[in-house]
């Protein structure tokens, strides 16, 4: 499943999401994200609940996390960064103008924006998928 299939299964796709952890496999090219996803419709009283799962990267091309910006380097420490997830943009990440060639067409692109770092993190892979860890 590409990263905009994942995005459209959530009533506020990877909007505010908040990422614990991030785990990265060279070996066997897999990306793991500890998240908590929004879970309902912004204009729905329950709009602030979140559900804990994993999204999982198959067969990543890179990862690329973006030093925070200057001026939050000094924020307290957190259990957890907040994040919007987009599909790729070169404006934004101008070395995706000469990585996205030569990625396969299967391929997707996409990227967190980290508001607590004013920073993206940048993936592109073969294949995404997430997984609740609630019940």
């Amino acid at each position: 499943m590409t990263f905009e299939e994942l995005d459209a299964r959530f009533p506020n796709g990877f909007g505010d999401a908040e990422i614990s952890s991030v785990s990265l496999d060279y070996k066997s090219r897999t990306a793991t994200l500890q998240l908590n996803l929004r879970v309902n419709p912004p204009d729905s009283p329950n709009s602030q609940e979140y559900r804990r799962g994993v999204l999982t990267i198959r067969g990543f091309y890179y990862v690329s996390i973006d030093p925070p910006d200057i001026g939050h380097l000094f924020y307290p420490s957190k259990s957890k960064i907040t994040v919007d997830g987009f599909s790729e943009n070169p404006e934004t990440f101008q070395l995706f103008e000469r990585l996205q060639p030569t990625l396969p067409p299967s391929a997707f692109c996409c990227r967190f924006f980290v508001h607590d770092w004013n920073a993206f993190i940048h993936i592109a892979a073969r294949d995404a998928e997430f997984s609740s860890t609630e019940m």
